[in-house]
């Protein structure tokens, strides 16, 4: 799942929904989501192996909601992480800008 968005439309989204390089609501809209976690991926490396612990640690530092198991589910939804069979395995994918 792709959106594509303007540069004026990912600063609405981040100015909205984050501060301090927290998020401080998670949006409704998938779209803005995917905006959203996009961004968040800049806490993680590519090439990086994770366990599902160290991507819910990272995930629980930028969302103040502590929803962080909804969002990690839309990082694989929306392809940005790889999950193994077992799911205990997480890693990024290549993602463009």
């Amino acid at each position: 799942m792709v959106y594509t968005y303007t540069e004026q439309e990912k600063m609405k989204v981040l100015d909205t929904f984050m501060n301090d390089g927290k998020v401080k609501q998670v949006p409704s809209s998938t779209k803005k989501k995917y905006i959203l976690l996009k961004e968040v991926l800049k806490r993680f490396d590519h090439g990086v192996t994770y366990t599902e612990t160290e991507v819910n640690s990272i995930l629980l530092n930028v969302f103040s909601s502590g929803d962080y198991v909804e969002q990690r589910r839309y990082l694989i939804t929306f392809g940005f992480f790889k999950r193994s069979s077992d799911g205990r395995a997480y890693q990024m994918m290549g993602i463009e800008n």
